[in-house]
């Protein structure tokens, strides 16, 4: 995912492919709160700080992963139900990322992060990737790979984490 190795990200994000959410789901997996990965990246911590004493999904993707893609309605449909989501594409094209989104229907908030700063900064080692922040900011779960999100026990460990 990184520069040196995107093919291999590429590659990974293929074989995830193979599974459907159903079949692989990635599990929501709750942490000690921790501080907030520093990535310097100025866009992002303005876009955190606009969302103050909020809990914030972070969503990290890219419009070439295939089961990223098939993540994002869920993602949406969190969002109309008032979980804040922020969604960061990684070692993307910003018009990819957006034409993307335009096509899904999916009106999220949107960082690019080209040269993976802030995916290297938060330990991003696979796509998709989660982390919950509680309304401290405070890192509290993550997931690596795809979650069902419409899974009544996810959102239901989701309204938990975000409390």
């Amino acid at each position: 995912m990184f520069p040196s190795v995107l093919r291999a990200g590429r590659l990974t994000a293929c074989l995830l492919a193979l599974c459907s959410a159903q079949f692989c789901a990635a599990a929501l997996t709750p942490v000690e709160p921790t501080a907030l990965p520093q990535s310097g990246d100025a866009n992002l911590a303005t876009r955190l700080a606009s969302y103050a004493g909020r809990p914030v999904l972070v969503n990290f993707w890219a419009s070439w992963c295939e089961p990223c893609r098939e993540e994002m309605p869920a993602l949406q449909a969190l969002a109309d139900r008032g979980v804040v989501v922020l969604t960061i594409a990684v070692a993307d094209r910003d018009a990819d990322a957006r034409r993307f989104l335009d096509q899904a229907g999916v009106a999220l908030p949107l960082l690019f992060d080209r040269e993976q700063r802030i995916s290297k900064a938060w330990g991003v080692r696979l796509l998709p990737y989660t982390v919950v922040l509680d309304g401290r900011h405070r890192v509290v779960a993550r997931a690596q790979g795809v979650v069902d999100w419409n899974a009544t026990a996810v959102r239901e460990q989701l309204q938990r984490l975000m409390r």
